[in-house]
């Protein structure tokens, strides 16, 4: 049965006994008979039976008289002309309030666009050598080890082509959008300029002489200090003859060597060559002929009774490789012409 009706049933019964006088027999009831409309509340707010409300009210009977009777009947009666209309009176739950959640790590992530990281394009200096021009756009300059291809500026054409093959330049460039290499900058060392001459020293049968020496260039891009009693001439192709001025048989031919040189083959021929004079010795640089022939990558001599000859390969400071090849026939002067050859050659640099 619907608690609405057992709602409405109770109010009609408080009514009914308030009006019609019941309330003054309360006095003759027993004391569990005061706790009965309590009860009744408490069986209508648990939804039970309206059969249970009618049990306590025969209960109620038995206390009152037959008139009392009477009069519940007529209350009975009046409950079934009450109004039956239902009243809501359920309650709407209280919806909880809504609460955010918290973004989580990941949706922030997404909500926050990251923009593209740039990286800062730097300009690279360096120095190295000119090697020349490719075309009206481009040059190529040898530095670190590898050919760079640089494209050209306006700022540079001008510079580039008054600029020397070989020279040695200093550079500035950097990568642009498309990946090439462009040359901001460019300017030639300039290289201190040599002494026109220096003291030479060297020793003779123990004896110590120091000489001055001029300042000589060669075609061939390298330069030497040359004593007096020497002569300084172009030979053959990639080669240089310097010979003692009194005596031409004592001679040293130059010749630098290129990259593409075969030491190998150098160090064989060598040995052929000399072979022919007589047994072919490898002796230490350093010792005859001092320390700026530390570094040789050959140093064999071959020798008869009147006759002595040297092949020398020697490193430089700068990595470049010369070959020497010294011829000292008989000579009252031999032995000092042959460290004077030493003492030349130690000064020698390529450009």
């Amino acid at each position: 049965m619907d608690s609405n009706f057992v709602i409405s049933v109770l109010k009609c019964i408080s009514t009914a006994f308030i009006s019609s006088g019941i309330y003054v027999h309360l006095r003759y009831l027993p004391n569990f008979v005061l706790v009965v409309p309590i009860l009744i509340v408490n069986i209508l707010h648990n939804n039970w039976l309206v059969d249970e409300i009618f049990y306590l009210l025969s209960k109620l009977s038995r206390w009152l008289t037959v008139r009392k009777k009477t009069w519940i009947f007529a209350i009975i009666l009046l409950l079934a002309a009450c109004s039956n209309e239902p009243k809501n009176t359920n309650t709407k739950e209280e919806s909880a309030p809504k609460t955010t959640e918290p973004s989580s790590p990941e949706k922030k992530n997404e909500e926050v666009k990251e923009e593209p990281v740039t990286e800062e394009v730097t300009s690279i200096e360096e120095e190295g050598t000119y090697i020349g021009q490719i075309d009206n756009n481009s040059i190529e300059v040898e530095a670190a080890g590898e050919t760079l291809v640089l494209r050209l500026t306006d700022e540079v054409r001008g510079t580039v082509e008054s600029m020397k093959d070989g020279a040695k330049v200093n550079i500035v460039y950097k990568k642009n959008d498309e990946g090439q290499w462009v040359l901001e900058q460019i300017n030639e060392v300039s290289t201190p300029q040599a002494p026109t001459s220096k003291k030479l020293t060297y020793i003779v049968d123990g004896t110590s002489v120091e000489e001055d020496a001029l300042l000589t260039e060669s075609e061939l891009e390298y330069h030497f200090y040359k004593l007096p009693d020497f002569e300084f001439t172009a030979e053959e192709p990639r080669k240089d003859l310097l010979f003692a001025t009194k005596f031409a048989e004592t001679f040293v031919r130059i010749e630098p060597l290129s990259e593409e040189a075969s030491i190998d083959d150098l160090k064989e021929w060598a040995k052929d060559e000399l072979e022919a004079i007589g047994e072919v010795n490898e002796v230490n640089g350093v010792e005859v002929a001092g320390p700026a022939f530390e570094k040789t990558s050959l140093f064999i001599t071959a020798s008869k009774e009147s006759y002595k000859k040297y092949i020398v390969i020697q490193e430089l400071s700068n990595g470049d490789q010369v070959k020497y090849t010294v011829n000292l026939p008989e000579h009252k002067n031999a032995a000092k012409w042959e460290q004077a050859i030493w003492a030349m050659l130690s000064t020698l640099q390529t450009k």
